[in-house]
Formats: structure tokens, C-alpha cells, sequence
């Protein structure tokens, strides 16, 4: 009777490791049926772009779909790519850095770095990285705006304060971090990226919008988003969509600089879990989930990542607008993350 108890309770102990194990393994490439179906899903819904899925030890697999036959429209997983609200994840990972070093804090407040913005008692850098600050600004300049001095003033003398600290999703939030980062590191925002997350993540395809040419991007597919337009946006989207990404590289920034080290993850999910929208340093949360979208005009980007088992799909298009954006990266969540 002893024994047979004892068999049982080996048994059930195999069975619970069993159950606990990751459902995919962080290095598992995903399998061919599930790539063809994601390439499908591009050519069913005529998606001119690229996804990156995972392939073996944290490398990505590119699944391409070209719905033109104009070489500079054809979107290239080594091409920069402006990733727009995607860099929030970049802003508010540098954040946590800061305070990770003890230079700051979630309840530091705003006036410590930008008391001539109104309200600026009652903000603290948690609000700004959650979206509940109370601060807007819509406004775009007539030309591109040159310098991060000059975006930052421009920044200041836009924006506007509500004081409601609910949740509405404002570039502004992040445009301030970055210049709360710039301040506290007595250097620009852009050296920074470039020292803490291009250097030791060997991102080669990353650049700032001011050293960007034309040549260097996929054309948009979409007629009324001119260059200037593009570059108007992303100069004042300082902090908050001012980068031009290649895709490899940006996968390399998520699945190197944030997936493997889960204590960002962590620290972000304790934030967001109790707030009114479950997002905190540039990530939505839901569930074991983290996903963001990025746009702007002619571009469109997402991802949605499982933290725990560090499974990943990214998508870069240039001819969809927002709302298919969003319906693409809803399909991702419920059709190939599950």
C-alpha cells in the first residue's frame, strides 16, 4: 500500500512539473505551418511589409509579402524604418535604468526637472510613463523642427495641462521623459540610446530622423504622406517616435534588451496592473502579453511578445493605416500567441 501510495505521488509531482514547464521554449523557431500561415495572412489582407517571427537562439525569422513591384517600396527587414510609438519601450526602458542607478524614482516629481510646466507639482514620472500626467499637446510644427533644444522648447511652449491624471495616451508623456533623461545624464537623449542600447546591443540601424534620408526608408505606398510630412511628425515626436529602426534591430533591442531581462518586464507589469489601462513604460499588458503599435503617416508597426516564453511577432508595413494596424495586431494576439 506504502509503495503504491508512493508511485502516485511521483506520478502527480512528474505530472505538475509537466504542467509548469514554458509553453515555448524562448530559442523554439516556430514551426513552418504557423510561418505559412502568417504569410497567408499578409498576402489575404494585402499587407505590403515584413514580420519577424522567432527563429533558433533569439534570431529572427523574416516573412516577407510585396504588394508592389516598386523596389524602393518594398519594405526590408535590414532597412531603417521610422517605429514611431514603438521607441516608447526604448524611452521607458532608459527610465528604468535611471532608476535602477537610484536617479530618480516612479514618485519623483516633474518639478525636479521642469518646473515652468504648469501643474508640475502634482506629475510624477510615474504618470508621465502610465499616461495619467494630465498634459496634451496635438500641435505639429510647419517645418522639421532641428535639434533636441529646439524640440524641447517646442514641446514646452505646446503643451497644455488639464489636470483630470486619467488615463489618455499623449506623446507629451514621453517627450518629457526624454528630456528628463537628457537632463539627468547632463547629454543628449540620442547619445544615450546610442551608448546604453545600440553599443552593447549591436544595433548598427538606428538612427536619429535628422540623419535620415529619403533613400535610406521604404517609400510609403500611401500618396499623401510626403517626406515632409514624415519628417515634420518625427522630429516632433522627440522621445516618442523620433527613431529610425531597422526591424532586425528593433527585434534585436526587444528580444535582447527587454525580454531577457525580466526584471524590467516585472517592474513595469507592478505599475500598470492596478491602473485603469494596464500600461506603463511604452507596453500594454494583458495577461502574460506585452504589446505596443506605432504610427504615423505611410507607416505602420506592432508587436505582440508573451514575456514569460519570450514567443514574438513584429510587424512593419508601409501601406495600411491605424485602423487595419490595430485589427493586424488584435489577429496576431488571438490567432498565433495563443
Amino acid at each position: 500500500m506504502k509503495k503504491a501510495n508512493l508511485f502516485l505521488i511521483l506520478c502527480s509531482f512528474v505530472l505538475f512539473l509537466m504542467a509548469t514547464q514554458p509553453r515555448v521554449k524562448a530559442d523554439e523557431t516556430v514551426n513552418k505551418a504557423t510561418q505559412e500561415q502568417l504569410r497567408d495572412y499578409l498576402k489575404e489582407h494585402h499587407i505590403n511589409g515584413v514580420m519577424l517571427v522567432n527563429g533558433k537562439a533569439g534570431q529572427p525569422i523574416t516573412i516577407e509579402n510585396n504588394e508592389t513591384s516598386d523596389k524602393r517600396q518594398i519594405v526590408k527587414p535590414n532597412q531603417l524604418f521610422p517605429v514611431a510609438s514603438l521607441q516608447k519601450i526604448m524611452t521607458g526602458t532608459a527610465i528604468y535604468q535611471l532608476k535602477q542607478k537610484k536617479q530618480l524614482d516612479w514618485d519623483t516629481p516633474l518639478y525636479k526637472y521642469y518646473p515652468q510646466v504648469a501643474g508640475h507639482e502634482d506629475i510624477t514620472i510615474r504618470e508621465l510613463m502610465n499616461h495619467t500626467s494630465g498634459l496634451v499637446n496635438n500641435d505639429r510644427p510647419f517645418s522639421p523642427l532641428r535639434g533636441e533644444k529646439q524640440q524641447i522648447a517646442y514641446m514646452l511652449k505646446h503643451l497644455k495641462n488639464d489636470h483630470t491624471h486619467t488615463w489618455d495616451y499623449q506623446d507629451v508623456d514621453y517627450e518629457l521623459l526624454a528630456a528628463i533623461i537628457r537632463k539627468q545624464t547632463h547629454s543628449s537623449y540620442n547619445t544615450y540610446i546610442q551608448k546604453n542600447f545600440a553599443k552593447p546591443l549591436h544595433l548598427r540601424q538606428i538612427k536619429d530622423f535628422s540623419e535620415v534620408s529619403q533613400r535610406e526608408v521604404p517609400q510609403t505606398m500611401d500618396p499623401t504622406a510626403d517626406w515632409h510630412r514624415v519628417t515634420v511628425t518625427t522630429s516632433s515626436d522627440f522621445g516618442a517616435g523620433n527613431l529610425f529602426v531597422s526591424p532586425n534591430d528593433y527585434w534585436k533591442f526587444m528580444y535582447n534588451g527587454v525580454l531577457k531581462d525580466p526584471k524590467i518586464i516585472g517592474s513595469f507589469y507592478q505599475q500598470a496592473k492596478d491602473q485603469e489601462v494596464a500600461y506603463f513604460g511604452g507596453v500594454y499588458f494583458d495577461g502574460d502579453i506585452i504589446r505596443a503599435n506605432g504610427s504615423i503617416p505611410g507607416y505602420n508597426s506592432c508587436f505582440v511578445a508573451d514575456y514569460k516564453t519570450k514567443r514574438m511577432i513584429m510587424l512593419f508595413s508601409n501601406n495600411i493605416d491605424y485602423l487595419k494596424l490595430k485589427a493586424t495586431s488584435d489577429d496576431i494576439l488571438h490567432n498565433y500567441m495563443e
